[in-house]
């Protein structure tokens, strides 16, 4: 990127002389022109350099501020005048104009034709972009060669720095800082300074940022599709010929695909790691492989020995009508990579597993958290602000044995799919266990009617007076331990009445009532009929 001062600092066209002290010098040359025309607005480029003798306005200056203004609309990068010619300077006025605008006057010396100026700057910028070029694809090479050789993203940044002379900080999908160079290092509070200005100046909607070019710049990374990463260079209006914002294009280009090698690579050896703990989670042996004689083996799955273990079953919350499989899978990568951050790095006893869906995730805490609950609620609120979606929790019981980890796995996996399938999104729920009531709404009730028969007989849904009060006598009975004294008692009879109607019921059941197994059936279809609808 080419710009006036650039020029002028050449010593061919040491001669060029700002006539008005206010004339940003910072603006960008692409081209040269020469024209005498007072309607050139029309037919020039932006970023031209125009030059003239100002002969149409030799008798009336003040049209120059016309032609100045309607250049400066057209964002052309400033007017050299030959003086001496037709003009042997410029009215005060036309300077002040010029000047209140910030639009470069420049005084072109008698001894140069303007067509032989013309060719000579033109000639350097063809040059100057020819060096760019030859400089952007040399930066493209070495950094190619980086990737071959595999050198990390942290090493790549910090070659990319020493490259251009300038610091770097890469920046994540989640806005925090994912790699920098030997600079930021050294400087701890410039680091956080910058990402700063860097999350004040993001717009969450078009993920874009705004920036000051004269102090740093930004650049989308689009390692992913829809997660972009980004690159922020300091001071970049003060590199160095021939740097240029080619070679940065360049670097972009090289720096998504060694971001998206890296992160597929990390994602590859998660996916081992994700299959190892749910086959765990699955097995039907009650006796793996003992942590407490193996460490180093599970230390490669994030398994550690420990008295504690709870499972946390995190998932994306159902959005209607969300089907692009693109979007998903990285939303999916970039969330576990998310919650990686959120978690592992504040405890290492925490470990972060992926299962076999797009929305789903495994948080094992290895030793206990007093306030994990609040957490939950802190991560639901974070997750908002970078995704723009929802997570919920469904939560297991601990467990001191790591060969129990399972029992909270199930449990997990159990509150977590009830609600989800009840389509209820941002929750936080802890298992409970299930009374029998529960348990048995889990039995078809085409299984469930036939036993309550079979074992009540007539009992199981009587219609008549005596048989009403032989099912309620047997019920208190059964409660009561088949205590004769206290079932009298709590029904306000006599024991021989009792007698006589349990050994009623025996008759009517065909059953020995008093035998442990028949005990717990009748108990179970009387709860039954009278709990459940069938």
């Amino acid at each position: 990127m080419t710009v006036l001062k650039d020029i002028m600092a050449i010593e061919l066209f040491s001669g060029l002389k700002l006539i008005n002290s206010k004339g940003d010098l910072q603006r960008v040359v692409e081209f040269v022109d020469i024209s005498e025309t007072p309607d050139i607005k029309d037919y020039i480029s932006e970023n031209t350099l125009l030059l003239t003798t100002a002969m149409s306005y030799k008798d009336n200056q003040h049209g120059l501020i016309q032609l100045i203004d309607e250049l400066y609309s057209v964002n052309v990068a400033g007017l050299g005048i030959k003086l001496s010619r037709f003009l042997q300077k410029v009215d005060p006025e036309v300077i002040d104009y010029a000047n209140k605008l910030q639009f470069p006057l420049i005084e072109i010396p008698y001894y140069w034709k303007l067509g032989s100026i013309t060719h000579e700057i033109a000639s350097y910028l063809a040059d100057d972009e020819n060096e760019k070029l030859n400089f952007a694809l040399d930066l493209q090479q070495k950094m190619n060669k980086m990737i071959v050789n595999e050198y990390t993203i942290d090493k790549v940044i910090d070659q990319l720095s020493k490259l251009i002379k300038a610091p770097i900080l890469l920046i994540n999908p989640f806005l925090k800082i994912e790699s920098e160079s030997q600079y930021f290092r050294k400087n701890p509070r410039a680091s956080n300074y910058y990402l700063k200005k860097f999350t004040d100046n993001f717009n969450s909607q078009s993920k874009k940022v705004d920036f000051d070019e004269n102090e740093y710049a930004v650049y989308e990374v689009p390692a992913f599709n829809y997660f972009p990463y980004y690159i922020m260079i300091l001071e970049i209006q003060k590199l160095t010929y021939p740097f240029s914002y080619l070679a940065i294009e360049q670097a972009v280009n090289v720096l998504s695909f060694a971001i998206y090698k890296e992160k597929r690579l990390i994602a590859q050896q998660q996916e081992d790691i994700n299959q190892f703990f749910e086959s765990l989670m699955k097995s039907k042996d009650s006796s793996p492989i003992d942590i407490s004689q193996n460490p180093d083996f599970f230390k490669q799955y994030h398994l550690k020995h420990s008295n504690y273990y709870q499972v946390i079953i995190c998932g994306v919350d159902r959005e209607e009508g969300m089907e692009n499989s693109i979007y998903l899978s990285e939303r999916y990568q970039m969330t576990f990579a998310w919650l990686k951050e959120m978690l592992e790095t504040i405890d290492d006893h925490i470990s972060i597993y992926g299962l076999h869906n797009d929305f789903e995730f495994v948080i094992l805490m290895q030793k206990k958290h007093e306030n994990y609950i609040e957490y939950c609620k802190f991560l639901q609120k974070e997750y908002k602000k970078i995704f723009n979606s929802s997570l919920s929790f469904g939560i297991g019981n601990q467990v001191t044995d790591f060969k129990q980890i399972s029992l909270s796995f199930i449990e997990a996996n159990e509150v977590y799919d009830t609600h989800n399938n009840s389509y209820v999104k941002e929750f936080i729920e802890i298992y409970r266990s299930k009374n029998v009531e529960e348990l048995l709404q889990l039995i078809p009730v085409d299984k469930l009617r036939p036993f309550v028969i079979y074992t009540l007989g007539p009992l199981a849904y009587p219609t008549q007076t005596k048989d009403k009060e032989l099912k309620k006598t047997l019920k208190v009975y059964m409660e009561n331990q088949c205590d004769i004294t206290k079932t009298a008692s709590l029904m306000y009879v006599h024991r021989n009445t009792v007698k006589y109607r349990i050994n009623k019921c025996e008759e009517l059941l065909k059953m020995d009532i008093s035998n442990p197994k028949n005990s717990l059936d009748i108990r179970l279809a009387i709860f039954t009929s009278e709990h459940l609808t069938l």
